[in-house]
């Protein structure tokens, strides 16, 4: 990484806006009275060991998400959303995604080349970033993968741009998976979780915190998921190792390690091919098409990827945290870390029912893969440094927090793909479509190789103004710059001509503002905007593409409530956001301009006691979003994107102490309505509502608790990668595949903790 000339130009602005901390007019310290509001149940719901399954929406709990700035959730003119880890456990959630999409209007994709896809306000894959306790660890489709939630402390999700706070990716909303670590007076206790359920699933989890003499604490976790899976030979597993040492030499300097080691196969269910409806024996009503395509209930369980299928990754993350107290009112932090990881995949991915006699079908009827045959590894390395001084001080009268930093992040990408193109066609490449035999992958084909070296440089400000005692101000600026090169070779390792280097430079910045109708009622207002190239399709792009920077804004108001003395939380937003050149992957291989994209909606949830025995916890939203014009691209302009419902609600309720005893049952509720599974609209996933039971025997230190999710035992197709569908022209037979969602399942969990 080159610092010269700009760590001199960033660091000149940092020591003069340092001098003046109100310069940057921003927003609102927390009041007391909303501080002490909820204290009483704050407190008992620390004491409690085991959660609750409802848990609260926790608006006063500090955000580091949505700011530096030490902000609560009730402070930030945002929506910020955190999920407590006691809820996740309580919930019986065993991976990250499946916390993030009981939020309202969140769908989520498990599809094995991009575990853990989101959409979010109308946006999906790479334009949410994924967070790993703070920090960017690289394009959210290129790293997220299934993360075991007892390894958490807590989910944070910010919706909306964000790149203000984390740099690029930032459009539709932030993941951020903040994992258990070390405290300073951490008390010591030890954790041990274990879970079995259908299909084989078993769930390990084994944890301990404490301190080490008086001036150090140590934390450390590990889980273990895995499971058979409900189609044929679909094992998938997840081993997570996370620890931190914390040593505090002095009341204001402490030094904290941690390690962060995952370990993973997403298994290989690829999909199950459509067919067409007059060849079906059990036609199910999940996805309509306009060429009459079902997906066949005879062809539920069956796995069409070959015996030798690969979808595994190892990653390891690093890092050092140094803070240093200056004072009463300046803290001093530094974060180092590195992040490394290889992924691999080796499958037959694509699998297309043969309508007719052409190209490689050689049968009308069979399932034809031999096009779908694809590899691909991915060896990353980065390396980051974040510095930050926060100081708290007065501004003509007004309390001002305010932040300023830098960030340098280097990251070396190699990504290899091979394709099924020159090995001759054989007879096991097309299968029966009743009863698949796996066969083996076969010959390896490299198509290439294509390193890309990713080098950043930001600048970042933030500011907290309390103007009165019932306004606050919150604004944020950063300068982001970014050199790229890319170099592709092909399969004799000589350099193509399709390779390029860029170098981009843009401000993000955003503006809002918090006003206090009660300590404990808000209303808010907010304005953002967010520049960042094709993020992780940047890897599929060639040089003569057009991938500038895009541009997206948004502005979003709400209301968000403590009320019922504390019993009940409550949020609602209103949001707009549009954005122009938008890159698909409509390939393996490939991206295109797709225009623009604008989206507007509603959000809302709520929490609330209903009585001391009796807990409910609902949301919704309602989403509009579509694909506007541009000067790169108009055929899509009107059309719905992929993967976004108009609506989805949720519901959960739960009564404990049922007859004087430590038992508790409830039911959740979760409703996703229609969506389209293509760009041009011509495939529709039909809406499915999920009911689930559970029921827990619990004490101060251990549950024990059964859980049936889809208790009706509903088909439905969760999600779809578009360039998994329809991609069956005769010339190119390559797939035409959807992914139905997991049957009913149940699962018995056991935990345990001793202090």
């Amino acid at each position: 990484m080159n610092f010269t000339g700009c760590h001199n130009r960033y660091m000149g602005m940092i020591l003069c806006l340092l001098a003046l901390p109100g310069f940057c007019i921003g927003a609102a310290a927390a009041s007391p009275a909303t501080k002490n509001a909820i204290a009483d149940e704050r407190l008992e719901d620390e004491m409690i060991i085991i959660g609750n399954p409802i848990g609260s929406l926790r608006l006063n709990d500090q955000s580091s998400t949505a700011s530096r700035l030490g902000l609560t959730a009730l402070e930030t003119p945002a929506t910020i959303e955190i999920i407590d880890g006691s809820v996740m456990r309580a919930r019986g959630y065993s991976k990250l995604s499946d916390a993030v999409q009981s939020l309202p209007g969140v769908v989520t994709g498990e599809h094995p080349t991009a575990p853990s896809t989101f959409s979010v306000r109308g946006f999906t894959r790479g334009q949410i970033t994924v967070l790993r306790d703070g920090l960017w660890i690289g394009p959210s489709t290129m790293v997220m993968r299934p993360q075991n939630t007892f390894n958490l402390e807590r989910v944070e999700v910010l919706r909306g741009p964000a790149s203000v706070i984390n740099g690029i990716g930032s459009v539709a909303g932030t993941v951020n998976a903040i994992t258990r670590s070390a405290e300073v007076g951490m008390e010591s206790s030890t954790n041990l979780l274990l879970g079995y359920g259908r299909y084989d699933s078993r769930h390990l989890g084994l944890g301990s915190q404490g301190g080490l003499g008086e001036n150090a604490w140590f934390n450390v976790d590990i889980s273990r998921y895995d499971t058979d899976g409900y189609v044929d030979r679909t094992d998938s597993s997840s081993t997570n190792l996370t620890g931190s040492l914390l040593w505090q030499p002095t009341e204001a300097i402490s030094l904290k390690f941690g390690a962060d080691y995952l370990s993973d196969d997403v298994g290989s269910y690829f999909g199950t091919p459509l067919v067409p409806a007059e060849v079906a024996r059990d036609p199910l009503d999940v996805v309509s098409t306009g060429r009459g395509e079902v997906l066949d209930g005879a062809m539920r369980f069956r796995n069409y990827n070959v015996d030798d299928a690969v979808a595994d990754s190892d990653q390891l993350f690093l890092r050092l945290d140094f803070q240093w107290q200056l004072n009463d009112s300046m803290t001093l932090k530094n974060t180092l870390y590195q992040f490394s990881a290889d992924r691999e995949w080796r499958n037959a991915e694509g699998y297309a029912y043969c309508r007719q006699v052409v190209d490689v079908c050689t049968q009308v009827g069979e399932i034809q893969r031999y096009y779908g045959y694809f590899l691909l590894d991915h060896d990353q390395d980065l390396l980051g440094n974040r510095l930050t001084v926060n100081i708290d001080s007065q501004f003509g009268g007004m309390e001002s927090r305010f932040v300023a930093g830098l960030e340098a992040i280097d990251m070396d990408f190699e990504r290899s793909r091979g394709f099924r193109r020159g090995v001759a066609q054989v007879p096991g490449d097309g299968v029966d479509a009743f009863n698949p035999e796996p066969g083996r992958y076969g010959p390896e084909e490299l198509r290439g190789i294509s390193p890309t070296d990713i080098s950043t440089l930001a600048a970042f400000f933030g500011n907290a103004l309390q103007v009165t005692d019932t306004l606050s101000l919150v604004t944020g600026l950063r300068h982001e710059n970014l050199d790229l090169d890319r170099r592709n070779f092909n399969a004799e390792g000589v350099e193509e001509a399709n390779g390029f280097s860029r170098q981009y430079s843009w401000w993000s910045w955003r503006i809002g503002a918090v006003y206090n109708f009660t300590p404990d009622i808000v209303g808010y207002a907010q304005y953002s905007n967010a520049k960042d190239p094709i993020n992780s399709n940047v890897f599929l792009v060639n040089a003569n593409q057009n991938f500038d920077l895009t541009d997206a804004k948004q502005w979003e108001v709400g209301l968000k409530a403590i009320w019922l003395d504390g019993k009940a939380e409550s949020t609602l937003a209103y949001y707009d956001i549009e954005r122009d050149d938008v890159f698909e992957r409509f390939a393996l291989d490939s991206a295109t301009n797709v225009g623009g994209r604008a989206s507007r909606g509603v959000e809302f949830s709520t929490t609330m006691r209903v009585a001391e025995q009796w807990r409910v916890g609902t949301n919704a939203a309602y989403t509009n979003a579509e694909f506007r014009r541009s000067a790169n691209f108009q055929s899509l302009a009107g059309n719905t994107p992929p993967n976004v419902p108009q609506w989805t609600a949720a519901l959960w309720t739960s009564y404990q102490d049922i007859a004087d005893l430590p038992l508790e049952v409830g039911v959740s509720v979760h409703h996703v309505d229609d969506r389209f599974g293509d760009n041009p609209n011509t495939v529709t996933l039909k809406s499915y509502t999920l009911t689930n039971l559970f029921s827990a025997w619990k004490a101060d230190n251990f549950r024990i608790s059964a859980r049936v999710e889809n208790l009706f035992d509903e088909d439905y197709v969760p999600w779809a990668d578009v360039f998994y569908l329809q991609q069956d022209d005769p010339g190119f037979i390559y797939a035409n595949q959807l992914l139905l969602g997991s049957p009913r399942t149940y699962r018995l969990m056991f935990e345990y903790q001793i202090q």
